[in-house]
């Protein structure tokens, strides 16, 4: 038992130790990011904060796939699974579409729920990129029915002209 814990710790101080620049510089924006985007979400209300975000990350889409986004999604769950920030799925997945689209990934923001269980709506909030999930494991659709959000997509450089 011992030897799994220590185990699971020398794997997280590893992948740590293997951020890039980037990632530490999107790690640092995350960890102001999120409280931000929570208190948003409590006072403004989801429409009105995914609207802000959308507007402040408006640029044209680059040709990028889910192996380019998922070292920025792995930094802001670094920073999001920390007790300090300890940011629910909604504003980690908000952090990461708005990060993305800042660099010119064309990212969708994806909202489901899952069936029912004691009177309980489980609902859960990723990311995803060319219709894979980047901030969640790959069969988080077969878990969760999604449904559609008409949040702004980037264009393209060509349609963008």
């Amino acid at each position: 038992m011992r030897t799994d814990l220590f185990s699971s710790i020398r794997r997280k101080w590893s992948r740590i130790g293997s951020f890039s620049a980037s990632q530490w510089r999107v790690v640092f924006a995350a960890v102001a990011l999120l409280p931000a985007v929570q208190m948003s979400l409590r006072f403004r209300g989801f429409k009105r904060t995914a609207a802000q975000l959308a507007t402040c990350s408006q640029r044209s889409a680059l040709p990028a796939g889910p192996d380019t986004a998922r070292p920025i999604a792995d930094a802001v769950t670094l920073v999001a699974g920390r007790r300090l920030v300890g940011a629910p799925c909604l504003a980690r997945s908000l952090v990461v579409w708005f990060l993305l689209r800042r660099r010119g990934i064309d990212a969708v923001l994806v909202i489901g729920a899952g069936a029912t269980n004691d009177g309980v709506l489980p609902a859960h909030a990723w990311v995803e990129v060319d219709d894979v999930p980047v901030n969640d494991l790959s069969d988080v659709r077969d878990r969760y029915g999604s449904f559609a959000l008409l949040l702004p997509r980037l264009q393209s450089r060509a349609t963008a002209r």
